[in-house]
């Protein structure tokens, strides 16, 4: 499940993510930038859930970008299309996608959808929904760790309290939304990207990496913690 935060603010939409892909049961693959840009229009796209689903669905937003060259029309085709798809459906893919742009009438712009229904969300399958604020898909901060970190910045930007909301997410086993009854596992990992889309282009910049993530084992968000205190106990 990737993990992702997704703020729009007056001139720009800022998206955090994780770099982690992993098996069904949580072996560690690799890590990978996971936010989809458009070559075309300021439209940036992260997705959660079967990494092949997730290309496949994003190429599709990008013909449509290709072919439009509008924001806003190629918002109202996806609404439609998801709409008919929701329509058919018969199968839950466990999808979820969080899109930010720059709309020619709106400005910057965030909207959500998935392709199954989660009890602890708000909106429908296939629902094309707009965010109006800074949403995520992980684990809250512990009240513990708040008071602990100090104010989060966030209405001024994602960039600051970055490390700590995705170290946040990254040390909480989480379970997939779209298989709640599922085992609760730490999913977050390998690297923390920030991009931000802007009417005149994208940043993408690389905040946060977690060497201790080895291929082929699961995520243990600790096991960093564990190394420095052997390192230190060697130097005594």
């Amino acid at each position: 499940m990737t993990a992702f935060i997704v703020a729009p603010h007056v001139d720009r939409v800022e998206i955090l993510s994780d770099g982690a892909q992993y098996t069904p049961d949580g072996v560690f693959l690799g890590s990978a930038e996971k936010v989809i840009t458009s070559d075309v229009i300021p439209l940036a796209v992260v997705g959660s859930g079967a990494v092949a689903e997730i290309t496949a669905l994003a190429a599709v937003i990008m013909r449509a970008a290709e072919a439009t060259g509008s924001v806003d029309d190629t918002l109202e085709i996806l609404a439609g299309s998801l709409a008919d798809t929701g329509k058919e459906a018969t199968l839950d893919t466990g999808l979820r996608m969080a899109i930010g742009a720059i709309s020619e009438t709106r400005g910057p712009v965030c909207f959500m959808f998935s392709t199954f229904a989660d009890p602890a969300g708000t909106t429908r399958p296939f629902e094309l929904q707009r965010m109006t604020r800074c949403f995520a898909q992980g684990a809250a901060p512990t009240g513990i760790d708040l008071v602990a970190y100090g104010p989060l910045s966030i209405d001024e930007g994602l960039e600051k309290d970055a490390v700590f909301l995705m170290e946040s997410m990254r040390r909480q086993k989480m379970v997939n939304p779209a298989s709640p009854d599922g085992e609760p596992r730490h999913s977050v990992g390998g690297h923390v990207d920030l991009t931000v889309v802007r009417a005149d282009g994208y940043e993408r910049r690389r905040l946060h990496e977690w060497p201790e993530d080895v291929v082929g084992q699961k995520i243990e968000p600790f096991a960093g913690q564990r190394a420095r205190v052997m390192e230190a106990k060697e130097t005594l």
